[in-house]
């Protein structure tokens, strides 16, 4: 009977290692443990939460957070461009360059406030992604020998 325990714990402990993970989720990075996985190997991850396989949603999201990012940091970055060139504009008293000044700073500021709530959004349903994954029934090994825990 003690023989049987130790192997049904020793397997318990080998399925719960090599099977299942807990996964954290910084930014659009996936760390299993602390081993950062690239974007395929997240996607397995998710290829099959409560039975229904979620790795296209996983890269669907990811792109779209990572989008908002570029939509926030290109605005910005345009933004800035368009003071440096309306201050231009006004020492060298140029029509044309305050022209391009006035669109490069609008389309800027447009961009960079579009991709804050792409942004938001997008890391919200990553976030979501990650409690489904993370949360489901685990049958492991605790000091006591088997065990069994719900983690929500």
């Amino acid at each position: 009977m003690f023989i049987a325990f130790l192997g049904i714990n020793a397997m318990a402990q080998e399925y719960s290692s090599r099977h299942r993970q807990v996964i954290d989720i910084c930014g659009s990075r996936v760390y299993e443990g602390y081993t950062k996985l690239d974007k395929y190997s997240a996607a397995d991850c998710f290829s099959s939460i409560n039975g229904v396989d979620r790795s296209d949603d996983y890269l669907k999201y990811r792109a779209g957070y990572k989008t908002g990012l570029g939509l926030m940091f290109g605005g910005a970055a345009l933004t800035v461009v368009g003071f440096y060139t309306i201050a231009t504009a006004f020492m060298e008293l140029s029509d044309a360059l305050m022209g391009v000044g006035v669109v490069s700073l609008v389309g800027g500021s447009l961009s960079f406030v579009a991709g804050i709530p792409t942004t938001c959004i997008y890391k919200a349903k990553l976030n979501r992604l990650e409690k489904r994954y993370n949360k489901s029934l685990e049958i492991g090994t605790s000091g006591n020998g088997l065990s069994m825990a719900i983690n929500f």
